[in-house]
C-alpha cells in the first residue's frame, strides 16, 4: 500500500510539472504557442494587441515590440516569436526585466515571463537579422489567467527591404534603358 501511496504522489509531481509555468512558457509551446494550461484558446478577439515600431526592417535595424491591453483586462503571462512568412523562427529578441529566453529553434528566438505579476503592457527591443529572412510577424500568446488566453496574436507584418530592395534597384535601371530605346527610335525616324 506504501509503495502505491509513493508512486501516485511522484506522477502527481511528475503532471504538474508538463502545464504551463507561473515563471514563463515551457519548450513545449515552441511550436503552437499553447501553454500548457486546462482549457482552451479563446476564439473572441483579444483585449490585447502587439504593436511594431516600424513596418520595414532593414539587417540590425532596432524595432521595438509591445504587447499591450487594449481594455481593462491586465495580462500575467506571455510567449513572444518572431517568425517569417515560411514559418522559420527568426532570433533577435532582448531581454527585459521579468522575462526569460524560451529558446526553440536558436538562441533568442522566443521570450517569455518569469513571473504572473498583473502586467498592462511589455516592451522588447527586437534586432532584424543582418541577412535576409523575408517578411516577419510577431506572434504572441498573451495569457490572463490560467483559463484564459489567446494563442499566436499577430502584429502587422514587418516588410524585409533587402527582398523588396533588388526591384527597386533594377526599376531605375529598366527605366533608364526604356528611355535609350524610345531615344534611339525617335533618332532612326
Amino acid at each position: 500500500m506504501g509503495m502505491i501511496y509513493l508512486q501516485c504522489v511522484v506522477i502527481l509531481l511528475y503532471c504538474s510539472n508538463v502545464h504551463g509555468k507561473k515563471s514563463g512558457a515551457l519548450q513545449s509551446s515552441c511550436d503552437n504557442m499553447t501553454p500548457g494550461h486546462t482549457g482552451t484558446a479563446q476564439t473572441s478577439p483579444a483585449p490585447y494587441r502587439v504593436v511594431v515600431s516600424k513596418t520595414k526592417y532593414t539587417g540590425g535595424d532596432t524595432i521595438s515590440v509591445t504587447l499591450q491591453k487594449t481594455a481593462s483586462n491586465q495580462f500575467r503571462g506571455y510567449l513572444m516569436q518572431a517568425r517569417n512568412q515560411a514559418g522559420k523562427k527568426i532570433a533577435g529578441f532582448n531581454l527585459i526585466a521579468n522575462s526569460k529566453y524560451l529558446q526553440c529553434d536558436s538562441p533568442r528566438d522566443a521570450v517569455t515571463h518569469t513571473e504572473a505579476s498583473d502586467k498592462d503592457s511589455v516592451t522588447f527591443q527586437f534586432t532584424a537579422p543582418q541577412t535576409s529572412q523575408g517578411n516577419i510577424t510577431i506572434f504572441t500568446t498573451a495569457v490572463e489567467n490560467y483559463n484564459t488566453y489567446w494563442v499566436m496574436m499577430k502584429s502587422d507584418t514587418i516588410i524585409d527591404s533587402a527582398a523588396t530592395g533588388a526591384s527597386s534597384r533594377l526599376l531605375p535601371s529598366c527605366v533608364l534603358v526604356v528611355v535609350a530605346l524610345c531615344c534611339f527610335y525617335l533618332n532612326r525616324h
